[in-house]
């Protein structure tokens, strides 16, 4: 996993690397590795705006770094110095020739005939929408800039939150030491570009917030001697008349399990729906549940068959039912597996979150963005937030976004791997089932980031086949592979 550290521990980082090494070695390193970044790209032209604080300081010493190396360079500087460096590089970037212009005299057409542009204004801690001459900077830079590169975090860009009303959008963010929440949480991914991690010799120690990488999520080969039942069963509880689209999407969440390695996978639908899945299923096994007009029905002796199973998924396509807190409420307190609560589920569970108080089960909670909000009394979506809410639950919770939170509150993942193509109805079903199938196999934790990281690359790997805006539930379903 690479590390992922909030504005304050980063800051506190930081002070301690500053304490043994000096403040001055830091932007040293930090433009060091900006320039070997920069000389790579063979561009020959750069515009540079640097800031007043550390930022700005990184840029100005790159400056200097890039007329070395024989390049073409503008620098535009705020009017103020916050620190020592910044002002000492200024002095000797004017020794050589250079005229640091201000912010208000950006020149349009150096911009658009620059090869590439330097975003050194604003750094981390940044927690207030851009207004005025720092905006319209901005504006300027994302209008005209051929190629833009990010020193450290997007200026406009919260690094904590991935929030922006305006930011920098850069082509590449090179960033220092750990990665920032907010490159890819929020807004995070519509600007930092492609983020390249550079180390500069702070020390971070062992962190409680991590990137995912392919190496953490693998999956021990199947022994050539085992059978469907060492591969656990999944049982689905889905399908409402009001939600039937939903609810007949449920049979991709059973295939999703199969296709993850599950050895049974039952759908649990209304009896009265019966019809309409024996027509559609194929590799799953079918489950009738007591209903009432299509409406799954509270029913204990019916619901106990289901307790034997690996993992229970409740939610796809369920509708509005109240029935379904009792059924949550009766897994939590009497089944012994992993019970994934998602859409529908959470929905009706986000009414009365004490119906799995002491839960029996281990339990995962599978909320996007929206669902999030209502579990946690429109809490934003944030790592902490998602925390807190893992805590008081006693669960995993997978906050579903552009990238994935996954905690049990006191470690937490972050998955960036799908795209755009995954924000499609159904795609969701497919998750619930792919955790349901890993739960059988890994802790609770560890089952919903495999989870995540192969659902996003099945995703990718469906939009490269047929365009981010064409994949379907089903391509995603059909590409799955267990690696």
């Amino acid at each position: 996993m690479i590390p992922i550290l909030s504005t304050k521990e980063i800051k506190e980082a930081e002070k301690s690397a500053i304490e043994k090494v000096g403040e001055e070695a830091l932007i040293n390193r930090a433009s060091s590795a900006l320039v070997l970044r920069c000389l790579s790209l063979t561009l020959n032209s750069f515009v540079i705006f640097a800031g007043s604080g550390n930022n700005g300081s990184d840029a100005l010493f790159l400056a200097e770094k890039l007329l070395e190396a024989k390049k073409k360079v503008s620098v535009y500087a705020s009017a103020e110095s916050k620190n020592i460096y910044n002002l000492s590089a200024r002095k000797r970037l004017a020794g050589k020739g250079i005229k640091l212009k201000q912010f208000d005299e950006v020149d349009i057409n150096e911009l658009k005939e620059a090869d590439c542009v330097i975003d050194g204004i604003l750094g981390i801690g940044l927690n207030r929408p851009l207004e005025g001459l720092y905006k319209t900077i901005v504006e300027l830079i994302n209008e005209h800039s051929k190629y833009t590169l990010a020193v450290d975090i997007c200026s406009g860009l919260d690094s904590d939150s991935g929030s922006a009303s305006i930011a920098v959008k850069a082509n590449e963010t090179i960033t220092f030491s750990a990665l920032k929440p907010g490159q890819f949480l929020g807004e995070g991914k519509n600007y930092s570009g492609k983020v390249i991690l550079e180390d500069i010799g702070i020390e971070i120690g062992i962190t409680q917030t991590n990137l995912l990488e392919e190496k953490d999520v693998l999956i021990p080969s199947r022994p050539r001697a085992s059978h469907k039942g060492n591969y656990g069963a999944v049982r689905i509880i889905a399908g409402s008349p009001e939600m039937m689209g939903a609810s007949l999407l449920a049979h991709e969440s059973a295939l999703s399990a199969l296709r993850s390695g599950a050895g049974y996978a039952v759908l649990c639908v209304p009896k009265t729906l019966a019809s309409i899945y024996m027509g559609r299923v194929k590799e799953e096994m079918l489950y009738f549940l007591p209903d009432d007009g299509g409406k799954i029905l509270f029913n204990e002796s019916a619901l106990s068959a289901c307790l034997s199973a690996s993992s229970i998924v409740v939610g796809p396509g369920l509708g509005r039912n109240k029935e379904i807190l009792k059924i949550i409420g009766y897994f939590s307190n009497n089944y012994s597996g992993t019970l994934i609560i998602d859409a529908d589920g959470l929905n009706v569970l986000s009414e009365n979150l004490s119906v799995i108080d002491g839960h029996k089960c281990k339990l995962i909670l599978t909320p996007h963005v929206g669902e999030f909000k209502r579990l946690s009394a429109n809490l934003a979506p944030t790592i902490e937030n998602a925390k807190a809410l893992a805590l008081k639950t006693g669960s995993v919770v997978v906050l579903k976004s552009s990238s994935t939170i996954i905690t049990d509150g006191k470690i937490t993942a972050i998955n960036i791997t799908g795209g755009p193509e995954l924000a499609k109805g159904g795609s969701g079903d497919v998750l619930s089932g792919m955790i349901g199938a890993f739960s059988s196999r890994f802790d609770p934790f560890g089952a919903a980031c495999r989870a995540c990281w192969y659902f996003g690359k099945a995703g990718e790997k469906a939009a490269e086949r047929m365009g981010e805006n064409s994949v379907l539930a089903s391509d995603i379903c059909g590409i799955i592979r267990e690696e």
